[in-house]
């Protein structure tokens, strides 16, 4: 049942044994675990069938410091920002789970299970055992080239909210964000979710169980804005709720020409062997980070720099009059991150020239995305043509945990009454160091193996690069073994509140260099087992 949350009475108050905040992977996931195993389910989300100004607002955050804007890169609505995901997937490597209270062997089940909620296929990260080319693939004991990344359809969540609201033991709110958490004030559980529909109106959720997935930053804001016991906030007493704010630092530079050896490893898109989008990283081997002392990376060939006409390349000039016009337009993640740099594009006549003389190559990559579109069949991932002269290399970076970077509650409110977040966030001149020179490694070896030749005389940039994407919100409620170094356990659940998890990348100790969506997945299924565990044992 999908319920309006606008509808219900001032004070009313609505009863489960779980209640899930947030409709995004994680909460989806967990929700859609625990409704096939019987379990009363109340799905609680803050948003509406899509997300609008008013939305929007509730998001905006008080001034802060260089960061994308926060109600660009998340989407209050059913389905969560899964509804702009890309689908990009890869699991954390063994040594991201470094000083993790989870380890690898004991993630790969879930990553399985992960696998099938995403539909990104088989659980083989390995471009050779994936049936990708591994004819040119030469032996290196610096880069690796074997490691790949899937891609998900991209599943978007709405519809699986839809479809699972229809179960008996299922209720879905929208319109319904949470303010705060209520204890109980001698053991600590948490005894409801107060609501607010709409402006000057409260509304309770109760529940045996609270499942906080709501996003890194929203679900941090909660437990800060959960001030009732400790002025500092739920699971605060010792100012771990909101610090170690990591996100992937990403950018582009060098500039790479392809032999014939480069061109046969096929570091485009190719297809997997059951059928699914994969493409090869090019990153330090594990050895090699240790031995030159640098974070995880992970890099890929890109296309040259769109946004000056002068490459006379009308597909280029395509991509970049689209994003200009998306960030004339505002257009959420299109507008933000490094999309945002697009506003500046110049020399809009000559870009509608180039596409004029090169429109039968536009008309023909036009068709061949809009193909799957039409049919159903899985979507080509992203614009990437790799048939120009030159390329660069695209990077994403792991960002060390830092307790200075991290969100408050400003004094100023939204029109809910809520306080807004204040970011306070920069990538260390440390981290910036050890990407650049990743990236020098990496180009070196790339050349040396020969692969193509590399210029990496701009790799400098990396140094002003201004790395303000917030799309992956990581580390903000951290595992920890105990309340002085971590905001949840090892069972994700938020100490001093037994009854009380977190789902979703806010709970990462590390950042790794892959998008968290893979990995905030399988810990919602180990979470969601560890619920039903629960309502089971108590039954």
């Amino acid at each position: 049942m999908v319920i309006d949350a606008r509808g219900i009475a001032p004070g009313g108050r609505v009863s489960a044994d779980v209640c899930v905040i947030g409709t995004g992977p994680a909460g989806a996931t967990v929700a859609a675990e625990l409704a096939r195993r019987g379990v009363d389910v109340v799905v609680v989300e803050g948003g509406g069938q899509r997300f609008g100004p008013r939305h929007a607002d509730t998001y905006r955050a008080a001034a802060g410091d260089a960061h994308d804007p926060l109600e660009a890169v998340r989407q209050k609505r059913l389905g969560g920002t899964s509804e702009v995901w890309g689908g990009r997937c890869a699991p954390l490597d063994e040594r991201d789970l470094r000083g993790w209270p989870v380890g690898a062997d004991e993630l790969a089940p879930y990553y399985r299970r992960a696998q099938r909620h995403l539909q990104a296929g088989e659980y083989e990260y390995s471009a050779a055992r994936a049936g990708l080319p591994a004819g040119a693939v030469r032996p290196s004991e610096e880069l690796d080239v074997d490691a790949t990344w899937r891609w998900s359809p991209p599943t978007a969540f709405s519809g699986r909210m839809r479809a699972l609201a229809r179960a008996a033991n299922v209720r879905l709110l929208v319109e319904a964000t949470v303010v705060r958490l209520e204890r109980d004030p001698v053991g600590g559980a948490v005894t409801e979710a107060v609501v607010a529909p709409r402006p000057g109106v409260e509304i309770t959720i109760g529940a045996n169980t609270f499942v906080l997935a709501a996003g890194g930053l929203e679900s941090a804001r909660i437990l800060l804005a959960s001030d009732g016991q400790t002025p500092a906030g739920l699971g605060n007493e010792h100012d771990q709720v909101g610090r170690h704010y990591m996100t992937h630092p990403v950018g582009e530079v060098g500039t790479v020409v392809l032999s014939d050896a480069g061109r046969e490893l096929a570091l485009g898109y190719r297809k997997t062997r059951d059928g699914v989008y994969a493409r090869r990283m090019l990153a330090l081997t594990a050895a090699a980070r240790e031995r030159h002392g640098v974070g995880n990376l992970k890099a890929a060939l890109w296309f040259p720099d769109p946004m000056d006409p002068g490459h006379e390349d009308g597909l280029l000039s395509t991509f970049s009059l689209t994003y200009y016009a998306l960030n004339r337009a505002r257009m959420g993640f299109k507008a933000a991150g490094t999309h945002a740099r697009y506003a500046d594009t110049s020399g809009l006549r000559r870009h509608v020239g180039n596409v004029v003389r090169d429109w039968r190559r536009v008309g023909r990559f036009a068709v061949s995305w809009a193909a799957p579109r039409v049919t159903g069949r899985r979507i080509l991932p992203s614009f990437m043509p790799l048939d120009a002269a030159t390329c660069r290399l695209r990077f994403d970076a792991e960002q060390s945990p830092d307790a200075a970077n991290r969100v408050t509650l400003a004094r100023e409110r939204d029109h809910l009454g809520q306080r807004r977040l204040q970011v306070h966030y920069g990538v260390s001149a440390a981290d910036r160091d050890r990407i650049r020179r990743s990236m020098e490694l990496i180009g070196a070896e790339f050349a040396r193996l020969g692969y193509g030749t590399v210029d990496m005389g701009d790799a400098a940039r990396i140094d002003d690069m201004a790395f303000t994407d917030g799309t992956h919100q990581m580390g903000l409620l951290r595992m920890g073994h105990t309340p002085r170094d971590g905001v949840v356990d090892a069972d994700c659940r938020v100490h001093g509140a037994a009854n009380l998890y977190v789902a979703g990348s806010a709970m990462f100790p590390t950042a790794g260099a892959v998008g968290p969506t893979l990995t905030i997945v399988a810990l919602a299924c180990r979470i969601a087992d560890r619920v039903a565990g629960e309502r089971a044992a108590t039954a």
